[in-house]
């Protein structure tokens, strides 16, 4: 793995000066332009929850009661109808958007000279958080492998973009995967629901059904961004190899034929399939991304494809 330096770049200390450099952030900008012209050009409508208040899209009617605001009344509806009735309007509340990032070690996993799967995570949260904070939503990142972190202080305007680069600067590979367990540590924090953003590769032995439900259920809405690295589907040489599972150590010594590798790649198929069907469940958005794909082009195809702020 390439080493990490942490050097200032315009925003102060401890960001990934490798990962967000300045061609990164101008990219980032020429991103969240795209996205402003698709949200205006109506293909993209963008997503705000919605409550009752003083806002000034007309709700609906409910009856007056003692202490409510005269100017609240209805005048015209009481002029034709004799009805006393207050005039509600809804009123828009920002989206909070959650960047929940897998860390575990099987995210460290790359081809060889090649960018890993947690280094083009980081990037693509980034970029999207970016757009997130141009639309003054509001963003938090949760890190998360066995179990999830607090999620950092909710951030809103572009000019807390450092802060969400600083947060995803301090994330290292460590420990195994448990989406479940991390699901159920992010909901007892109690944060406000919204859009869950989880960037992962997925590999948990008990799936993440179970863990999509509850956030469903908790009224939040996720969204899978599913990070894999098409190379490893092929092998660079065959015969006798020894393999190591990244996150528990084991090892399994195997003939790698190419009757062997075409199996992996069905097995890899089905649990990709596996990972979309999960998604389904609870209408939730999943999309593959292979970390060979530049993050503009995959921040750009989760535009294209939907279900991110809109």
């Amino acid at each position: 793995m390439a080493d990490r330096p942490q050097q200032p770049i315009n925003g102060g200390p401890h960001v990934r000066a490798d990962l967000f450099d300045a061609s990164f952030l101008g990219r980032v900008e020429q991103l969240a332009l795209l996205a402003r012209r698709t949200a205006t050009s109506g293909a993209q409508a963008h997503r705000r929850s919605k409550k009752i208040g003083a806002g000034l899209e007309f709700a609906e009617h409910r009856d007056y009661s003692a202490g409510d605001d005269m100017a609240q009344l209805d005048w015209a509806l009481l002029a034709r109808s004799d009805q006393v009735q207050i005039r509600e309007y809804e009123e828009e509340e920002d989206l909070s958007v959650y960047f929940l990032v897998d860390h575990s070690q099987s995210m460290a996993v790359g081809a060889e000279g090649e960018i890993s799967l947690l280094d083009r995570a980081l990037q693509v949260a980034a970029a999207l958080g970016y757009i997130a904070l141009s639309n003054l939503d509001r963003v938090s990142v949760v890190p998360f492998a066995q179990g999830a972190s607090a999620p950092m202080r909710a951030v809103r305007g572009r000019g807390q973009f450092f802060a969400v680069l600083r947060a995803l600067s301090a994330i290292e590979p460590a420990g195994k995967t448990d989406i479940r367990q991390a699901i159920d540590d992010f909901v007892r924090h109690q944060p406000r629901p919204g859009l869950v953003v989880l960037v992962s590769d997925f590999f948990d032995p008990q799936g993440l059904g179970d863990a999509l439900r509850l956030l469903a259920y908790r009224g939040f809405e996720p969204m899978l961004l599913h990070l894999c690295d098409q190379q490893l589907l092929q092998a660079g040489a065959y015969g006798d190899v020894t393999l190591v599972d990244s996150e528990t150590g084991e090892l399994c010594e195997l003939t790698l034929t190419p009757a062997l590798m075409a199996e992996y790649r069905h097995a890899f198929t089905e649990f990709s399939a596996e990972i979309e069907r999960a998604a389904r469940q609870v209408a939730a958005r999943c999309l593959q991304l292979d970390v060979a794909v530049p993050f503009d082009e995959a921040v750009l195809k989760v535009f294209r494809q939907g279900g991110f702020l809109g």
